[in-house]
C-alpha cells in the first residue's frame, strides 16, 4: 500500500507541456525553499507556472482508494476460546500535498505493522460472548483513535470500515457440539413424553383387562410396552382395591372347570412371565378339581401378596 508512486527531478522544456493530472492520479511539485503544489482532478501546471515556482522535484501520487484487509484469529479474554477477526478499512488520499510533506507514503505499513498487535491486545479484554462489542470497538476506534487523526495530517481519509467478528472455527464447532446435545436432548425428552404417555393408555387398557379376568388380552398388551407392564407393576403394590381384583379374577381362572386344566396352566405359566409380581402358584391349579370351599379357598388367595 504506498501511495507515492513515483519521484523525478523537473525537467523544463519549451518543446513539452508539463504532464496532466487526472482523478486517479496527482502531481506534487516541490521546490528547493520546500514549498508544495498539488495538481490533481486533471489539471495541469503550465510552463511558465513550473519557471516561476522553480520546482526541483514532481512526486506522483495516487489518489484511488485502497483498502486494507485483516483476517486472522485472536485470543479472547476467554481461556482457550478465540475471536474470528475480519475487517477491511477503505483509505485515500485527499491532500496529496500533504502525504509528501509528512513523506506518508509508505503509510501502508503503518497498518501492517501496527493494527495486528493492536487487535490482539484488545480483544484480550472481551470474553469470547462479546464478540459484538468487540466488533463495535474495532469500528470506533477508525472513527474517533488518534490513527484517524495522525491519517489526516497526511492527507488522508478513512471512508469506510467493516468489521466483522465471531468464535474462531474451533469455538463454532464447540458451540454447535453443543447444540447438537441441547437438540437431542430436547427430542430425547419429547420422546420419552410421549411414550409415557403411550404406555399411561396401554397400562390402563391392561388394568382394566386384568379386573375383568381377560387374561388373554392383558396378556398381548403387556408384551407390547414393558414401561407399561411397569406402571401396572407399581399400581398392583400400591391399590389394595385393583390387587383384590386381580387376586379374585386368577382364583376364577384356577377354579374354573370349564376351562382345561392345561389350558389354565399355560395362560397362568405366561401371565406369571409377563406379571411376575402376581401371585400365580400352579400347585393351585393342579389342585383345582379337589377344592372343597371355593370361598375359603378364594380368601387364602386372596390375601397372596400382601
Amino acid at each position: 500500500m504506498n501511495f507515492i508512486e513515483d519521484i523525478k527531478d523537473v525537467k523544463f522544456s519549451f518543446l513539452e507541456k508539463p504532464p496532466a493530472s487526472s482523478m486517479s492520479y496527482a502531481f506534487v511539485y516541490v521546490n528547493n525553499d520546500n514549498e508544495h503544489l498539488a495538481v490533481k482532478n486533471g489539471e495541469r501546471l503550465t510552463r511558465s507556472e513550473l519557471r516561476m515556482g522553480k520546482y526541483k522535484r514532481v512526486y506522483t501520487v495516487n489518489m484511488q482508494q485502497q483498502t486494507f484487509t485483516y483476517n486472522e484469529e485472536v485470543p479472547s479474554a476467554t481461556r482457550g476460546r478465540s475471536f474470528s477477526v475480519n475487517f477491511s478499512i477503505d483509505i485515500a488520499v485527499e491532500h496529496p500535498e500533504l502525504l509528501v510533506q509528512q513523506n506518508a507514503g509508505e503509510i501502508g505499513d503503518i497498518f501492517h505493522n501496527n493494527l495486528p498487535f493492536w487487535v490482539e491486545s484488545e480483544a484480550r479484554f472481551y470474553p469470547i460472548e462479546e464478540e459484538l462489542s468487540f466488533a463495535r470497538h474495532i469500528g470506533e476506534f477508525f472513527q474517533t483513535s488518534r490513527l484517524v487523526k495522525v491519517l489526516r495530517e497526511a492527507g488522508i481519509v478513512v471512508r469506510n470500515v467493516r468489521v466483522l467478528t465471531r468464535q474462531g472455527i474451533r469455538d463454532q464447532h464447540h458451540d454447535e457440539a453443543i447444540a447438537d446435545l441441547d437438540r437431542n436432548a430436547e427430542l430425547s425428552a419429547y420422546q420419552e413424553a410421549l411414550d409415557l404417555e403411550e404406555a399411561r393408555r396401554i397400562s390402563a387398557s391392561i388394568k382394566e383387562a386384568l379386573q375383568a379376568g381377560d387374561f388373554i388380552t392383558a396378556g398381548k398388551l403387556g408384551e407390547k410396552n414393558e414401561m407399561a407392564k411397569r406402571l401396572v407393576e407399581s399400581e398392583f403394590s400400591q391399590n389394595r382395591s385393583f390387587k383384590y381384583e386381580v387376586n379374585k379374577q386368577l382364583l376364577n381362572l384356577i377354579n374354573d372347570h370349564s376351562i382345561d386344566q392345561f389350558e389354565a396352566e399355560q395362560r397362568l405359566a405366561k401371565l406369571k412371565k409377563l406379571f411376575p409380581y402376581l401371585p400365580v402358584n400352579l400347585e393351585n391349579s393342579n389342585r383345582k378339581k379337589q377344592i372343597d370351599s371355593p370361598r375359603k379357598e378364594l380368601q387364602s388367595y386372596l390375601n397372596k401378596g400382601d
